[in-house]
Parts: C-alpha cells; sequence; structure tokens
C-alpha cells in the first residue's frame, strides 16, 4: 500500500515564505501607487489639431527677460473623432507654421502637458476626416 506524502511542517520556512511574500505584496502596492501618480499629474489623452490661425502674440517678461507667447484656441480630435476645445501656449520667437498638424497630449487637471508637430500620415482616420471638415 502506498502511503501519501509526508509534509514536513517547519515554522521556519514558513515566517520565510511569509516574509517574501510580504515584500512582494508591499512593492506590488508601491509600483501601483506610482503609476497611477504619474498617470494622473503627467498622463493625459491624445488629439490632433492644425494650425489655422497665427495665434495671439503676447509679449512677457519675468526676470528681466522677454519673451514671446503665442495662445492658440483650437479644436481638436481625439483618435475616435471626439472633439475638445483646447488652448495652447506657445513660447517662440515665431509663431507655430500654418496648417502645421499636432498631435497634443492633455491633461484633464493640467490642460495642454506636451505638442509636436507631426505629419498628416501619422493621423488617426477619423481624427483626420474631423480636421478636413472644419
Amino acid at each position: 500500500m502506498d502511503e501519501p506524502p509526508h509534509f514536513v511542517n517547519n515554522k521556519g520556512e514558513v515566517k520565510k515564505m511569509k516574509k517574501i511574500i510580504g515584500f512582494f505584496v508591499v512593492l506590488l502596492l508601491l509600483a501601483g501607487g506610482s503609476w497611477f501618480g504619474y498617470t494622473y499629474y503627467f498622463g493625459g489623452e491624445t488629439y490632433y489639431t492644425q494650425i489655422i490661425n497665427e495665434g495671439d502674440r503676447k509679449i512677457e517678461q519675468s526676470s528681466g527677460e522677454t519673451f514671446t507667447k503665442y495662445t492658440y484656441q483650437q479644436e481638436a480630435y481625439n483618435k475616435v473623432g471626439a472633439e475638445k476645445q483646447l488652448s495652447l501656449d506657445a513660447f517662440r520667437t515665431q509663431p507655430l507654421r500654418l496648417k502645421a498638424y499636432l498631435k497634443v497630449t492633455v491633461n484633464p487637471r493640467k490642460g495642454v502637458l506636451d505638442w509636436q508637430e507631426i505629419s498628416q500620415s501619422d493621423i488617426p482616420k477619423k481624427a483626420l476626416e474631423k480636421l478636413i471638415q472644419r
């Protein structure tokens, strides 16, 4: 007759395993919290727009330096074609290029976080259709 396997109840090994599991649970919670915090403050949805005017030009001074700020009020569209009104600021010596396509990252709490010029072929189909229609 076969005997069932015999398990040794070693309390030292059980304590060691509990510590290891506890360490990984804490590590997982820290990583998850860090990811949530990062996406909350620095993440956002991507929208696409096309520069259709030269923006509002304003000269600002700070710490003895002069800056030129261009503000653009634009309609932008996400990858499924949903519209959003954006206020985009650009600190530059020249306005953004007319007819330039921009990829814009928008955070619901902070507004526009980032933008970059892209080619028309990089814009999702539904967003491009909306941009062409206006």
